[in-house]
């Protein structure tokens, strides 16, 4: 993790005098900031950049918002301790709401990184016709600024877009609205949403320009590294071309991301550990958002240069009476069928007939199988880098460790009520880092690629090439060498997984991405392309606050109340 210095606050100034005509407003003192003397150098354009890159840490994001309050929710990563928020409940069972405040503030902070991402292209621009000299040096802004604005859109076409394409039909339904350029007046925001194809055909022209101005770039001084790379861009540009089932063009830039990137999958060792502030930037990683530990302010403000994400998925901990304890705020705990769902089957940790979650009532039996279970793989070992088990796993607490309790709040004594672990502080409490936990966010690395990669060749006549890389992800997952055949190879892409349902247990591909990818945002994404919401809530049931509910409408978000308001000529998704 490294320092990143945060500007939202002057990018937002900027933002503003961007979109003023100069006479409305006068300027008397010569050394204000305004757009005829800012930015003036590279370093000027830097600055602005690096408030870019903040931006994806805002509270409505990956500062705050991001997974416990919505792509959990919709895949049902999570199941909800807290009760005390019914659109937070309504999000879990699909059932999401216009007015829902979490989602909101999602929408605010992706258009907010739209709009920064604009105001930044005008300013190279103008930049560049006084600055010859430098034009090598804005090339490297500008993609990387391209490549931000199609992150931005990459969210807001997915989660409010009608739909994904798929075999080629949805391209023509309501996407978002499409903004490129910075407003001069009130009439200019408001603008009408374009169609899902013409989302994902801008994304895919900004991924493009990255392309060409990042051409060979990487980054390998120590302040540089959550930089936008080329291969950061080109994984990109495969995962959209996946996504829109372009898969001609998928087999190209994923492969040649595979082939020629240099990246390799880390050791399982270095893979537990580098959700948790460990390992970052390693050789697996292909785009990280960089996320630093800070003391002055909570994750899940403006300000702060970590998030506080942690703090909603904070563990539990047993307490000194043998009770639960909350390492922070605590309010979602894994989904009780996920665990079943990595293959474990060790039966409950609390004795028959206990009637309060006290670790003295401890089935010891259950702690010394699930222990072996662990050690022999029997159960898949990801199930222990994604969750803490209670009464088995530990957490450091004020430079003491403790274990870790059937989750808090949770009345049903006979459920697995596990914590979750990705993205949580593992040497300490939420609250000694003030809710500003420092761990990176690994956002693009090799391992999707290459699940991404063998989901391409099955659409492009290479079934066998498919199965070797799905088998490489599991490789590396059981501690085998990753190029070489193991024992727990896939006979076939139809084989057994450790799923018993019926939408995982004999397809490894997507057992592959749910496992290898659990809690880090991406399976909605791949439930919403595959359509197959309906056949996961009826995996999962229900949640604590209620029955999961899933309709045709539901793969698209609502558009928050107050767009609709403020914005005459945007349109609600069906069903809402």
């Amino acid at each position: 993790m490294k320092l990143i210095i945060r500007l939202s606050l002057f990018l937002a100034l900027l933002t503003g005098l961007g979109s003023c005509k100069e006479d409305f407003v006068s300027v008397d003192n010569p050394g204000a900031l305004s757009p005829a003397n800012y930015p003036n150098s590279v370093t000027d354009l830097e600055q602005l950049l690096t408030g870019l890159y903040a931006t994806m840490d805002a509270p409505g994001l990956f500062g705050h918002d991001m997974l416990g309050k919505n792509t959990y929710l919709w895949d049902h990563t999570t199941d909800l301790s807290w009760q005390g928020t019914p659109t937070w409940i309504q999000l879990a069972q699909n059932n999401s709401q216009p007015n829902d405040s979490f989602l909101a503030e999602t929408w605010r902070d992706l258009y907010r990184g739209v709009q920064r991402s604009n105001t930044l292209l005008t300013a190279i621009e103008a930049y560049r016709k006084k600055a010859p000299q430098d034009q090598a040096a804005i090339d490297l802004i500008k993609g990387q600024a391209l490549f931000l604005r199609a992150w931005y859109y990459f969210y807001l076409v997915s989660l409010w877009g009608e739909g994904f394409i798929v075999n080629g039909q949805g391209g023509d339904k309501m996407g978002v609205a499409l903004i490129t350029e910075t407003s001069n007046s009130l009439d200019q925001t408001q603008v009408a949403r374009g169609t899902v194809r013409e989302g994902w055909d801008l994304i895919l022209k900004d991924l493009k320009g990255a392309e060409s101005l990042l051409a060979g770039k990487t980054w390998t001084a120590a302040t540089e590294k959550h930089k936008v790379s080329i291969w950061a861009v080109k994984g990109f540009l495969g995962k959209v071309y996946a996504f829109t089932q372009d898969w001609t063009n998928a087999k190209t830039y994923l492969g040649d991301v595979v082939t020629n990137s240099g990246k390799s999958l880390v050791s399982f060792d270095v893979f537990k550990t580098m959700f948790n502030g460990k390992n970052e930037f390693n050789s697996e990683s292909l785009f990280e958002l960089n996320m630093n530990v800070d003391l002055t302010a909570r994750g899940n403000t403006e300000q702060s240069m970590g998030s506080s994400i942690g703090m909603v998925i904070a563990p539990t901990y047993v307490a000194d009476n043998g009770g639960q304890a909350p390492s922070a705020w605590s309010n979602v705990f894994p989904h009780t069928k996920n665990i079943a769902r990595f293959g474990f089957n060790e039966g409950h940790y609390f004795k028959a007939g206990t009637t309060s979650a006290n670790a003295a009532n401890v089935d010891m039996a259950y702690v010394t199988r699930s222990v072996a279970a662990k050690k022999n793989k029997t159960v898949d070992p990801r199930l222990w880098v994604g969750c803490l088990q209670p009464y088995v796993d530990s957490m450091i607490v004020s430079g003491q460790k403790k274990a870790i309790s059937h989750y808090l709040d949770i009345s049903e004594l006979d459920m697995e009520a596990w914590s979750f672990r990705k993205y949580v502080n593992l040497d300490g409490t939420e609250g000694e880092v003030n809710m500003a936990n420092g761990s990176n966010f690994l956002w693009l690395r090799l391992a999707d690629v290459y699940l991404l990669y063998a989901e391409t060749l099955t659409h492009t006549g290479d079934n066998a090439g498919a199965l070797e890389y799905v088998n490489k992800v599991k490789r590396r997952a059981y501690g085998y060498p990753v190029g070489t055949a193991s024992p727990v190879d896939y006979k076939s892409l139809s084989d057994a997984t450790m799923a018993t349902d019926a939408v995982l247990k004999n397809d490894p591909l997507k057992y592959e991405r749910w496992a290898e990818l659990f809690g880090e945002g991406h399976w909605w994404f791949d439930v919403c392309r595959w359509k197959i919401g309906d056949k996961e809530a009826a995996y999962y049931q229900r949640i604590r606050g209620g029955t999961i509910q899933f309709d045709a409408t539901d793969y698209a978000q609502p558009i928050p109340i107050n767009e609709l308001t403020s914005n005459v000529k945007m349109k609600q998704n069906p069903g809402y």
